[in-house]
């Protein structure tokens, strides 16, 4: 089986792996844990071990494997929100009904997994309960995962739920090294938050947190003006400036510094205002200069 090449989540291939050695393999899992942490990576390699033909489980060598390596496995299926859709739909579920009562055609068994689980429609998660109650002997179904509360608790019930945890630092850092090769500070780390996923999301737009970085790194070694004049990234992301004010949050908690965690408490008060629909440029004028003004409060007082 191939879970060591996913990072993290050490406790969770000991399951996996400890069932597929037993045949213990129940009707219905819950995959349960953040966006882009490795939950269908392992529900694939999961699936794999299912249902592959020798003994070893997900050999790499046997007819299944083989397909299943070819996206081409008869037996398996995942269920996906369609493209420019929010939701998986109940249409999509009674089709996955309609394919779960044919017989295995390769393996002993058939699995499907079911991707953001979570965002299946109230219709299409009332469908689905009526296989989870009662399945085929033959039929395994992976949900995934990330906002337990949106699934029904009837849904909750009748699955094993699989709980994974946050990447640690360290994790991510030997993921991005080996598949993106870029350089990530511990501020982006930080922001991170554990999810392969937001690191890629974050290297794509790395030089707008590097430019966060050094608005907040030289301010207190440049003059108001020169501070208002070099925050133009600020003043042009007015669609995402709540992540950028995350960030901005982390790395004035990085530094440590009381001065600098002193302004942790402005940057929340713009967030709240601009959720309010604030004026947009006169909000971050606000918190630069009372940024600048907290930094810099020795120099004030001469």
């Amino acid at each position: 089986m191939n879970f060591e090449k996913i990072i993290g989540n050490e406790k969770v291939k000991e399951i996996l792996q400890k069932a597929l050695k037993n045949n213990n393999i129940l009707h219905s899992y819950i995959f349960m844990g953040i966006s882009g942490i490795g939950k269908k990576l392992f529900a694939e390699e999961f699936a794999k071990g299912i249902l592959c033909m020798s003994e070893d489980r997900a050999c790499g060598n046997c007819k299944s494997c083989m397909e299943f390596e070819s996206n081409n496995h008869p037996d398996f299926m995942e269920i996906l929100q369609q493209e420019d859709a929010k939701n998986i739909k109940i249409e999509q579920i009674r089709f996955m009904q309609e394919k779960i009562v044919e017989k295995p055609i390769i393996s002993n068994k058939k699995v499907y997994i079911i991707d953001d689980a979570d965002t299946m429609t109230t219709e299409a998660q009332n469908c689905l309960l009526k296989t989870l109650e009662e399945p085929p002997e033959y039929a395994v179904i992976i949900l995934i995962a990330s906002n337990e509360s949106k699934l029904l608790n009837t849904i909750k019930s009748r699955c094993t739920k699989i709980s994974f945890e946050m990447l640690s630092d360290e994790n991510l850092k030997s993921y991005i090294h080996e598949n993106i090769t870029k350089d990530i500070t511990p501020n982006m780390i930080s922001m991170c938050a554990g999810s392969i996923e937001k690191a890629k999301t974050i290297l794509e737009k790395k030089s707008v947190y590097e430019s966060l970085e050094e608005i907040v790194n030289k301010i207190d070694s440049k003059d108001l003006i020169e501070v208002l004049n070099n925050a133009e990234i600020l003043y042009k992301s007015k669609d995402n400036i709540q992540e950028l004010l995350d960030y901005i949050n982390i790395i004035l908690y990085n530094k440590k510094e009381l001065k600098y965690i002193n302004c942790i408490p402005i940057v929340e008060e713009v967030k709240r205002r601009l959720l309010q629909n604030s004026n947009y440029d006169m909000s971050i004028d606000g918190l630069l200069i009372r940024m600048w003004e907290e930094v810099n409060e020795e120099y004030n007082r001469g």
